[in-house]
C-alpha cells in the first residue's frame, strides 16, 4: 500500500507538470525548453544525492523541497519582466519531484523481496499510471479554479507521499532481500530476526 501511494503520488506530479507548463507561463515554448532541462538536471542529481543521504533521506528531502516550492508558488510576485516566482518556484518543483520519482524506481526494487519483485513494480506501475492520468487532469484546474487549488493540491500530495515515504525501511549500504522473511529482518522487526544455522 505504501509503495503504491509512492508510485501513483510520484506520477501525479511527474506527469502533471509535463503537461502543465502551458499554464504555468504565457511563452509555451520556453516553459517546455526550462522543464526538459530541469529534468535532465533532476536525474543527475539522484546520483549524488542517492550516494550522500541514502534512498529514503534523499526522497524525503526532494519532496520537502516540492513542499516549499509549491508554497512559495502560490504568492503573485514577478522577478523580472518575465519571470513569476510561480515559474521558477514550479520549475523547482518538478526538478525535486522527479528526482523523487526516479529514486523511487530504485527504492522500491530494493524493498521488495526477489521471489516477489516482479509483482510489486507491476503493481507499483499500474499505480503509476492511475496517478499519470490524474495529473494530466489536476493541471486543468489551472482553467477553472485560482491557481492556489492545483498548488496547493501538488502540495498536499507530497506530504502524504513524505508521511508513506517514513515508514518504510532505508535500503541504503544493506543487500537486497531475497525472501518476505528477509524484508521482515530489513524493516528491523525483532521476531524475525535471523537464528545463525550451523
Amino acid at each position: 500500500a505504501v509503495v503504491s501511494t509512492q508510485s501513483r503520488s510520484g506520477t501525479f506530479f511527474f506527469f502533471g507538470f509535463d503537461f502543465g507548463w502551458g499554464k504555468i507561463s504565457s511563452n509555451l515554448y520556453t516553459s517546455y525548453l526550462f522543464a526538459a532541462l530541469g529534468k535532465v538536471f533532476s536525474f543527475i542529481i539522484t546520483i549524488p544525492a542517492g550516494y550522500l543521504l541514502g534512498r529514503k533521506k534523499s526522497v524525503q528531502f526532494f519532496l520537502v523541497l516540492g513542499v516549499i516550492s509549491f508554497l512559495l508558488a502560490m504568492p503573485n510576485l514577478n522577478i523580472s519582466e518575465n519571470c513569476t516566482l510561480e515559474f521558477a518556484a514550479c520549475l523547482v518543483g518538478s526538478i525535486v519531484t522527479s528526482s523523487a520519482y526516479a529514486i523511487n524506481y530504485l527504492y522500491t526494487s530494493e524493498l521488495a523481496p526477489t521471489s516477489h519483485r516482479g509483482t510489486v513494480m507491476s503493481l507499483s506501475s499500474s499505480c503509476a499510471r492511475l496517478g499519470s492520468f490524474s495529473g494530466i487532469y489536476a493541471t486543468l484546474l489551472y482553467d477553472v479554479t485560482d491557481r492556489k487549488v492545483p498548488l496547493a493540491l501538488f502540495a498536499g500530495m507530497t506530504m502524504t507521499y513524505v508521511v508513506a515515504v517514513s515508514f518504510l525501511a532505508d535500503t541504503t549500504g544493506k543487500s537486497i532481500p531475497e525472501t518476505p522473511h528477509d524484508v521482515e529482518i530489513l524493516a528491523g522487526k525483532k521476531k524475525y530476526q535471523s537464528v545463525e544455522r550451523g
